[in-house]
């Protein structure tokens, strides 16, 4: 079964492992590898698996698809090429690769996109503690002696 690994930064987010006829590539949700960033298009590319013969075809996107750094527009896949579209590498195996490490999934990726980096400093410059109200809490004393302390099971 193919195997198609999806990094971000050097990072594997996803593995995708298929029994498909084909796979596609793209922005919205109803694609098989979702790739979520402006810069790909809704429909990106696709993954033919037919006569053991992958075929990568980019369909029409606006920044292209590349494979080992070149852009193609279609393209028969071989174990370990590169497929890179937007800032996402997808790495492809035509068998699943049963060594694959899955502890760099868990592993959590580190946002550094325009938004998440406004929200940082929106926090930064309006700490917690700022925002939250301060009120002394009382504390009651019912009692020091033996006598009127009660166990509750």
């Amino acid at each position: 079964m193919p195997e198609i690994i999806v990094k971000f930064a050097d990072k594997v987010i996803e593995r995708v492992v298929t029994e498909k006829d084909h796979i596609s590539i793209g922005r919205t949700s109803d694609n098989d590898i979702v790739l979520d960033n402006r810069g790909i298009s809704r429909r990106h590319a696709r993954i033919d698996f037919a006569d053991n013969q992958p075929e990568l075809i980019d369909l029409d996107s606006l920044n292209g698809t590349f494979v080992n750094q070149m852009k193609v527009i279609r393209q028969f896949l071989r174990d370990n090429d590169k497929i890179t579209i937007g800032k996402f590498d997808l790495i492809f195996f035509q068998d699943s690769q049963t060594s694959a490490k899955m502890s760099d999934i868990e592993e959590t990726a580190v946002l550094n996109t325009k938004l998440q980096r406004e929200m940082t400093q929106a926090v930064k410059s309006n700490p917690l503690e700022d925002l939250m109200e301060t009120r002394p809490i009382p504390i009651h004393s019912h009692g020091d002696s033996k006598s009127d302390r009660k166990e509750h099971h």
